[in-house]
């Protein structure tokens, strides 16, 4: 299972499409690139303010250790020590630049891969979108009929079949037909 926070722009405006494609997930955890390529992981986030305070931290960590005559060892595990405590708090500092940048927090999602996890949250911002009426005006006019939402199968297969069972059962039982 993986976890993602979900951000989204505080001045979204126009079409619920373009609304959807500003939204950005962030996985949970450990960042195994910004481990290896710390610089580069952040050059492709355009964090540009943690990037400066990175090399800044990097550059007074050697010259602090050349200045105090430990060998070349010493050095290289401090920039170890420093990019792994980097990679456990970079994407909490992406969140943080994305805050600075106007997104706001829009939610947590959890699922089996990055697509689950999109598709969970798209469908259920795109519900609430449309309770309050946020969304696209056009919509109406487009649809003469509401069309009910679909529920997702267990079987990738079974998505366009009828489910076996009734709806009387509440909860995560398994279906009797199976």
């Amino acid at each position: 299972m993986v976890t993602y926070t979900v951000h989204e722009r505080e001045d979204a405006s126009g079409n619920i499409a373009e609304r959807a494609d500003g939204v950005v997930f962030v996985r949970e955890g450990f960042a195994w690139l910004a481990l290896f390529v710390p610089v580069l992981w952040l050059a492709y986030y355009r964090m540009w303010i943690v990037l400066a305070g990175f090399v800044g931290v990097l550059a007074a960590i050697q010259i602090g250790l050349a200045a105090a005559g430990l060998a070349d060892d010493a050095a290289a595990w401090a920039t170890i020590a420093l990019s792994l405590v980097f990679a456990f708090q970079a994407n909490d500092l992406r969140r943080w630049s994305l805050a600075r940048r106007g997104y706001r927090f829009a939610g947590p999602v959890t699922g089996s891969s990055r697509a689950g996890c999109e598709a969970q949250f798209f469908e259920a911002w795109l519900a609430a979108q449309g309770e309050r009426g946020d969304a696209d005006p056009n919509q109406a006019k487009r649809n003469t009929k509401p069309v009910p939402a679909a529920k997702p199968a267990a079987n990738p297969q079974q998505r366009d079949q009828e489910p076996a069972g009734g709806d009387d059962v509440i909860g995560l039982f398994p279906d009797s037909s199976r």
